[in-house]
């Protein structure tokens, strides 16, 4: 049974946590509401699971070994489970606090069922080997609560949320998708198809990790790949159509275009990588290495 609280909920890989929990920590001894901090490592380093089990000696906070890799949708189902009170805040383990009132903003929203509180990057992070993901996320992601309102499912995002937890343990992140990508477009379409409502509110942590250009375009395949496999799966047809890539894939196979996007891609693909891979990616030339890939691994 729920207890009215607050659950803050970390899966850890390979990051040290130190800092972000003692800041979580700080805000959370002087809120009104009891509290828990759990943290799931998923079987990190050594270096790593020996640092963040210290942790553990701060009063409210748990630390939770996993003994294989899980995966992230797996795991943050499990620190669901795990959580002792109704309300959930949920964060990626490589973030940082912008000030000291995260958490007090998300509990002053607590009658909201689902609440995304975006992120943001620091100036300094801003390299020239990293431009790819920085322009797409300073262009598209790290927007405010008030753009994101427009489009408030697809603005969504795993990196930093509240959700109580009766709903994500109703609709729980699928499990089927175990490696990276789209975890968090599957839990916004089912909460779309619910008629559960996503909330906005200006309640940003800095992203702390920036992938460098090369490992974002492997990003980039993994998630394509995902999304193939949430295409395939046929409990899921419904929400795919609100996934904009599937959709232009959609488009393509009615059209009979798919063969034709498959060789055009190839043709271009050393063009696509020279401008992902430089200091001034177009945004338009990454979406279109998003759908040409996957037309070239899709199965007509």
């Amino acid at each position: 049974m729920e207890t009215k609280g607050l659950s803050i909920l970390i899966p850890v890989y390979n990051t040290i946590v130190t800092k972000l929990v003692q800041d979580l920590h700080q805000q959370a001894s002087v809120l009104d509401c009891p509290f828990e901090i759990i943290l799931a490592d998923d079987c990190s380093k050594p270096e790593f699971i020996s640092e963040n089990r210290k942790l553990a000696e701060l009063d409210g906070v748990r630390y939770e070994q996993m003994q294989t890799n899980v995966g992230r949708a797996i795991i943050r189902n499990r620190l669901a489970q795990l959580a002792r009170f109704d309300y959930l805040v949920i964060m990626d383990c490589d973030v940082a606090m912008v000030d000291g009132d995260f958490l007090k903003r998300y509990l002053q929203n607590e009658t909201e069922s689902v609440i995304f509180g975006g992120y943001t990057y620091m100036p300094e992070q801003k390299q020239k080997n990293c431009m790819l993901r920085w322009t797409y996320d300073t262009k598209l992601r790290t927007l405010s609560a008030e753009q994101r309102r427009l489009s408030p499912y697809t603005a969504f995002s795993t990196v930093n949320f509240f959700i109580k937890r009766n709903i994500l343990l109703s609709y729980p992140f699928n499990e089927k998708l175990s490696v990276y990508g789209h975890e968090d477009s599957m839990l916004r379409c089912e909460l779309e198809q619910q008629g559960i409502m996503i909330a906005h509110i200006d309640n940003p942590v800095y992203h702390m990790h920036l992938d460098d250009n090369e490992s974002y375009i492997e990003k980039t395949k993994m998630g394509v790949n995902n999304l193939w496999a949430i295409n395939g799966m046929p409990e899921f047809s419904k929400l795919t159509e609100h996934i904009n890539l599937l959709h232009y894939y959609g488009k393509l196979k009615r059209w009979h275009f798919v063969t034709a996007a498959k060789w055009l891609f190839c043709l271009s693909k050393p063009f696509l990588l020279l401008n992902l891979k430089s200091s001034k990616p177009l945004l338009p030339l990454y979406q279109w290495f998003k759908l040409g890939y996957l037309c070239t691994i899709a199965k007509n």
